[in-house]
């Protein structure tokens, strides 16, 4: 069966390698805004990590000092067009649930959604000028010039995977898009065996000289939606998870609580009033005081009242390591040139 999706990925290889052609040669350009650009993507559809990064270049960026934004498309949003993202009750249906967790994190951060990322970083950069721009989910939009190219790869994720769709997971052939790396992000570094992870630095060693990051996914505590934190829920707990790679999650908590079921949907996706009645029920039925979830579905699921007083989110957070220096050192270099 696999064998016949092949003219499929040589079709969608072809596409997607002519368009990074065309931006090699310049005959496309890529557009230059008001502010130094950091790119965080990805190869693979799905689960890498990008928005726990982009929250965590912000964090590193604000203790430098550096004013930073974020632009990023807002996947699932209802609201179309070119949008500045505002908090509020409806917010993660209007902006998409990913824009209103980075915005929720960092409140005086400004965060704009577009289908067109060029009209979001020029209209974020006129309504408030920041140092540095992050574009969340970017290493494919190569229509707005970035000044670090960050490369994120799962430490987790099979490389069979990073084959071109449809028969992999491949957004592009992964060897041309090498060239285009200015630091690589392993994430889930914890949560990788020690051979997965001295497999995939040595594969990347072996086709580029560029840093590494590692980026390991590490719990901080639950926190209730009222903010009172507790780093150890003492009952069972029925985890709600709407992300890709619910497994990632179970891993990170697996010794922090008794999990007694994991509900899972797909990723983005938008909770009902009858799905929550139901998660309550079923919490009850099996003796689950609390209900816990990731900080991305708590932003949709926060606004349900019949959750307010069992809903506690699970706060994680990235711990970078690695070529840590050379990465401050291009920071500061380029708020420098901003200067």
């Amino acid at each position: 069966m696999r064998e016949l999706l092949f003219p499929l990925k040589w079709a969608y290889q072809g596409a997607t390698g002519f368009r990074n052609w065309l931006f090699d040669k310049n005959i496309r350009k890529a557009h230059v805004v008001g502010a130094k650009v950091i790119s965080v993507g990805n190869l693979t559809v799905g689960g890498t990590g990008k928005t726990p990064v982009t929250l965590a270049l912000l964090k590193l960026l604000a203790e430098k000092g550096y004013s930073a934004g974020v632009v990023t498309r807002g996947y699932k949003r209802q609201k179309k067009g070119l949008l500045k993202v505002e908090l509020g009750a409806n917010a993660a249906t209007d902006f998409g649930d990913e824009p209103v967790l980075i915005k929720t994190s960092f409140p005086e951060a400004p965060v704009w959604v577009g289908e067109k990322k060029v009209a979001a970083a020029r209209k974020l950069l006129e309504t408030q000028p920041v140092t540095f721009l992050v574009l969340d989910d970017s290493f494919q939009h190569r229509s707005l010039h970035r000044d670090i190219n960050l490369l994120l790869l799962d430490a987790t994720e099979p490389m069979k995977n990073y084959r071109v769709m449809p028969v992999g997971l491949g957004r592009e052939s992964i060897v041309p898009a090498l060239r285009r790396v200015d630091f690589f992000v392993l994430t889930k570094t914890n949560l990788a065996s020690n051979d997965e992870l001295k497999d995939l630095i040595f594969w990347i060693k072996d086709k580029s000289d560029k840093p590494v990051l590692l980026a390991a996914y590490g719990f901080e505590c639950f926190r209730s939606v009222t903010n009172k934190t507790e780093i150890a829920l003492k009952d069972g707990a029925y985890l709600v998870t709407g992300v890709a790679k619910p497994d990632t999650v179970e891993k990170v908590i697996e010794n922090r609580v008794k999990i007694v079921k994991h509900k899972t949907f797909d990723d983005h996706h938008r909770y009902t009033n009858l799905e929550v009645e139901t998660m309550i029920d079923e919490a009850s039925q099996l003796g689950a005081r609390w209900i816990v979830t990731t900080a991305k579905d708590a932003v949709k699921l926060s606004p349900f009242h019949a959750l307010r007083d069992r809903l506690w989110i699970i706060d994680m957070a990235i711990q970078f390591e690695g070529d840590l220096q050379a990465f401050y050192a291009d920071i500061d270099r380029l708020a420098r040139a901003r200067d």
